[in-house]
């Protein structure tokens, strides 16, 4: 079960004291950097944050070449998601992404 401080998302759970996400109450093995990318996206859930802030801020590094890794880490962290019956992250365009959690359980 998830402490106190989490983030909820219908059956999707961030959990922030343990560093731990569950989704449908299985646990999902994330990379350190794709849960750090999935709480900065879930911490501004419905906006686009662009590849370039999600590099700076999400994964703390500056360089030009690490816009492909942002984009390597989403591509692994949607593939995680979405085999679990969720698809959270959109793309948009070729700027950024935005998190938009299904609100209701899977039918």
């Amino acid at each position: 079960m998830a402490g106190p401080l989490a983030l909820r998302f219908g059956e999707l759970v961030i959990d922030l004291e343990r560093y731990q996400v569950r989704l449908a109450d299985k646990p999902l093995l994330l990379s350190y950097r794709e849960y750090g990318l999935l709480v900065y996206l879930a911490g501004r859930s419905g906006q686009t944050v662009p590849k370039r802030q999600l590099l700076e801020e999400g994964l703390g590094r500056h360089d030009a070449g690490g816009l492909q890794a942002v984009e390597e880490h989403i591509r692994h962290l949607k593939g995680q998601l979405e085999e679990h019956g969720q698809c959270v992250i959109r793309e948009v365009g070729e700027s950024g992404y935005r998190f938009e959690p299904l609100r209701h359980p899977r039918a």
